[in-house]
């Protein structure tokens, strides 16, 4: 099977392309065009594929050319950045600067057993992230708290 002139194989994928000129996605098997949909929570374009294990997953058209986020490991994350573990939820590390870090990852989810930077949102005018501990129970925590607990 072999791509055509100008196609993008898709990463993950065993015969699906993008064509970036026309933003169209085609199953090089069939050779048929798949139909995009717009993703409205998201506001991105998006494609249903099959991964090469037979998973269907939605392929953001944007995410063709982005480079996979790095890999960081727990020794990184405590000693090279100095982060401290929270005592309330210990999956989670905090930098003196407020960075948070997620260093047991759940193996589900967008970022399924990636250690990474958790995402914070502005909450009644302070910054904030949602924290989960073991019990699955999902906390509004603000940044400023955890630092001052952690590092006070």
């Amino acid at each position: 099977m072999q791509i055509p002139d100008g196609f993008k194989l898709i990463p993950r994928t065993a015969h699906y392309a993008l064509y970036p000129v026309t933003n169209l996605v085609m199953n090089l098997k069939t050779e048929r065009v798949l139909t995009p949909q717009w993703g409205q929570r998201a506001g991105v374009l998006r494609t249903k594929v099959v991964d090469e294990n037979g998973k269907p997953f939605y392929f953001v058209h944007d995410n063709i050319d982005k480079p996979p986020p790095p890999t960081l490991t727990r020794e990184q994350v405590l000693q090279d950045e100095g982060a401290r573990i929270l005592p309330d939820y210990p999956r989670y590390a905090i930098t003196e600067l407020g960075v948070l870090y997620c260093i047991e990852p759940s193996p589900r989810g967008r970022k399924p057993n990636r250690i990474h930077i958790v995402d914070t949102h502005e909450h009644q005018g302070w910054e904030s992230a949602s924290l989960t501990d073991w019990e699955g129970k999902t906390r509004n925590v603000r940044i400023d708290k955890a630092l001052k607990l952690v590092w006070a």
